[in-house]
């Protein structure tokens, strides 16, 4: 059955299956295999993670967040939710046509709370945003065109050829603070998922970002609960169906595919070739 797991991932903890790293950090999976971040009901002290998620197949990353990145990672053993959840429109495999509403086809966003460099002023704050008040003064409704914000809201930016082109433009964004006189504090929420998108972004705008962390995975799911780095959790049924638009199923384990060739499949004699025919008859 469809499982989904919610993580907050620490810092120099690469999402990745090898095990071979050549830094030797851990990996997310088994940094969450070592139960020790769990979040819930255990049935013992010595519950395993196989005995508590009831999970017969390989989990995998729902994207990627970069070793330097914390904060949340969404993990499955749904390729289907996967696919729809890093898919620009997808609508749920599991769902009927009558199922089949904007809701569901809609794009998960990510959102991320950046350190970048510089002091940066946003004299055109979203007044929209829910991470923002409802009311701007007469000044901030002025738009300030060479902002990296009104560039970011508006333009998108080019990240480079390899690494995806443009951009679009930001779902959000907001200044949350200056911590230093030399650096800014922002909340930024895009919808797609290019290599290391946001710290490119950053970059190519001629700022740059010192600490980046994911703080909320589409409209609902946040670090509410798991606020500890490594700590993680299992989304509920009704969290994947509400928050993920994506409907929990049955999953079929596949099986290995069997041999047409019953000499091979039994280890018996293989055919020979034409050159040691040859050689035979010589």
């Amino acid at each position: 059955r469809t499982i989904a797991i919610l993580y907050n991932k620490p810092k120099h903890v690469v999402t990745t299956h090898s095990k071979a790293d050549e830094k030797g950090r851990t990996n997310v999976y088994d940094d969450i295999f070592t139960m020790k971040g769990f979040v819930g009901d255990r049935i013992s002290d010595e519950a395993t993670f196989e005995s508590v998620t009831n999970m017969k197949m390989k989990l995998h990353a729902v994207g990627r967040l970069d070793a330097e990145t914390t904060g949340l990672l969404l993990l499955t053993n749904d390729g289907g939710l996967v696919h729809h959840v890093t898919s620009s429109h997808c609508t749920p495999a599991s769902a009927t046509v009558e199922d089949q509403t904007d809701e569901s086809k809609s794009i998960i966003t990510k959102t991320y709370k950046a350190l970048i460099m510089g002091y940066h002023e946003d004299m055109n704050q979203e007044s929209s945003s829910t991470f923002v008040g409802d009311t701007l003064s007469e000044a901030s409704q002025e738009p300030q065109k060479e902002s990296i914000f009104h560039i970011l809201r508006t333009q998108g930016v080019d990240i480079g050829a390899k690494s995806g082109g443009w951009t679009r433009p930001v779902d959000h964004v907001s200044v949350l603070g200056h911590p230093t006189s030399k650096s800014t504090t922002v909340l930024l929420t895009i919808s797609e998922g290019k290599n290391r998108q946001v710290r490119r972004m950053f970059h190519a705008l001629g700022s740059g970002v010192m600490q980046l962390q994911r703080v909320q995975i589409g409209d609902h799911l946040s670090l509410d609960g798991i606020e500890e780095e490594g700590e993680w959790r299992i989304l509920k049924d009704d969290e994947v169906a509400k928050f993920l638009n994506w409907k929990p199923r049955l999953l079929e384990e596949k099986k290995p595919r069997e041999s047409k060739n019953p000499n091979k499949q039994l280890g018996g004699p293989k055919k020979q070739t034409r050159r040691s025919n040859r050689k035979g008859r010589r």
